[in-house]
């Protein structure tokens, strides 16, 4: 991951709107709009140093500590799949 790709998936990734409920629940924000539940995301993501994105497979695993979430992001679509809380005892594995 460089850079320049970050900032593409940043500006771009998308989601469905099952994808929306689903991150929600997740992450525990099902109050929010699904356009603050984007640009929450996007924070996330731009937050996310290069050195806690993973590559593996098909996706790319973006671990923030700083808001406690790890976002799976399609590498071909830039659809996010998931995402899912940091739980404390938690190590980073992107299987």
């Amino acid at each position: 991951m460089d850079a320049n790709l970050k900032t593409v998936i940043v500006s771009q990734f998308k989601n469905t709107q099952l994808g929306f409920l689903r991150i929600k629940k997740n992450l525990n924000i099902v109050h929010f709009t699904d356009d603050e539940t984007v640009n929450y995301l996007r924070t996330i993501l731009s937050s996310t140093p290069l050195e806690h994105i993973d590559t593996k497979g098909k996706n790319y695993y973006f671990k923030c500590f700083e808001y406690n979430a790890v976002i799976t992001v399609n590498s071909s679509s830039f659809t996010v799949i998931t995402a899912k809380q940091i739980k404390n005892s938690q190590t980073f594995n992107a299987t």
